[in-house]
């Protein structure tokens, strides 16, 4: 099949590599997903093209380069609130070229402006629904309302199929509630092999100046409001008071890191929290492998599933994490994870001694982890669950076509 996939940002090869930061092109989990989707597609047979606005600074990055994927960038035109209105779509969507379109949401407005390109065309449009649009702040609540009733309704209702990444997302969002008949659920994966506990923990610990015995505690994802990082650290005092020199490393840059600094130097953790910024994708490995927990405190339904949580399932290591929906589906088992309360501090600091102070209870967690990610959630098991979405609805369109 020759599958079309359109998302809002995608990573150049610099980004992931750390040679430069997002900037205002943000890359989150969506464009990882779709590059570790895309690949195991093509490896499927398949014939895959990936469609995304063009970053501010183009010309200065270079392309990813991906065997039997082809990669354009559009005109982002203009910005609005972060997102970029892409018009070029309109230009470089040719309907002849594709079997199939699958686009990504929930940031506008590439998904919406394919949907309006390809609307009295027969060929199937899946919209792959990552999580609710949800900005914070005043004038972000008045855009998210606007677009729930207006753009919103009229992606989903186009849509052939909607994609949810886990059933509780589908089930407990207000903006899907009409739509559920439509609704197919293929989870997010990992690649087991690059996160197996082989990599050396003393690369990071050295790098940090951390004693072997250190007990790290570590978060990876983008240091906004939305992943709860604030209650991660306001949990620290507690946890330091059980774990004399625990310590806190947070991955990742965000509109919240300079107030996250503050918060450790309001409450005299300074030392306790490692601030270690943007890493390269190549040494992510390294960072799961140094930690004994990793924990994901999220706090909002911005959060749709947590692709970092299966990294650290991958490498082996304890998960903590929230009760939101979505996220805690993911394990739902408990099988390698404690899930506790958003924005219960007191838990958060419980369920992470309680980890760190129990080996047995540690490697449980890591065993059942590992096994959990290999029964589950591969890409390649990933990858054959969308295809078989992507033949159904294919073969349904064609059957009301001849009838």
């Amino acid at each position: 099949m020759k599958i079309c996939q359109l998302l809002a940002t995608f990573p150049y090869r610099e980004q992931l590599s750390g040679e430069v930061s997002g900037g205002r092109y943000r890359v989150g989990g969506i464009g990882q997903y779709v590059y570790s989707l895309s690949t195991e597609l093509v490896n499927l047979g398949h014939q895959v093209t990936i469609i995304a606005p063009r970053a501010p600074q183009h010309k200065l990055l270079t392309e990813i380069e991906l065997d039997g994927v082809d990669i354009r960038r559009v005109s982002p035109f203009i910005s609005v609130y972060s997102a970029s209105l892409p018009l070029g779509v309109f230009k470089s969507l040719t309907t002849e070229e594709y079997d199939i379109f699958h686009a990504h949401t929930p940031v506008p407005a590439i998904a919406e402006l394919a949907a309006l390109r390809i609307m009295n065309r027969k060929i199937p449009y899946i919209l792959g629904y990552h999580n609710d649009v949800v900005k914070a702040g005043s004038s972000g609540r008045i855009l998210s309302n606007i677009y729930s009733f207006t753009l919103g309704p009229f992606l989903l209702k186009r849509a052939d199929v909607i994609i949810t990444l886990t059933e509780s997302l589908a089930a407990n969002s207000k903006r899907l509630s009409k739509y559920l008949d439509k609704v197919k659920i293929v989870p997010g994966g990992v690649n087991p092999e690059r996160f197996r506990q082989s990599s050396d923990p003393s690369r990071i610990k050295n790098k940090y100046s951390l004693g072997p015995e250190a007990k790290v505690i570590l978060f990876v994802g983008i240091l906004d409001a939305y992943k709860g990082c604030d209650y991660l650290i306001r949990a620290m005092p507690g946890i330091i008071h059980e774990i004399p020199g625990a310590q806190l490393m947070l991955v990742g840059t965000g509109p919240m890191g300079e107030d996250l600094k503050a918060t450790a130097g309001e409450l005299g953790i300074v030392s306790n929290v490692i601030f270690a910024g943007f890493v390269p994708d190549e040494d992510l490995p390294y960072y799961y492998s140094a930690c004994d927990v990793f924990v994901l405190p999220s706090v909002s339904a911005e959060e749709g599933f947590g692709l970092v949580q299966l990294e650290a399932m991958a490498s082996g290591k304890p998960v903590v994490t929230t009760t939101i929906p979505g996220v805690c589906e993911v394990d739902a088992e408990e099988v390698a994870t404690i899930h506790v309360p958003p924005r219960n501090v007191e838990a958060l600091a419980a369920a992470t001694i309680k980890i760190l102070q129990d080996k047995d209870l540690a490697a449980r967690f890591g065993n059942g982890g590992r096994k959990l990610v290999e029964s589950k959630y591969t890409w390649a098991k990933v990858a054959h669950a969308m295809q078989e979405v992507y033949l159904e609805i294919s073969n349904n369109k064609r059957q009301r076509e001849v009838s």
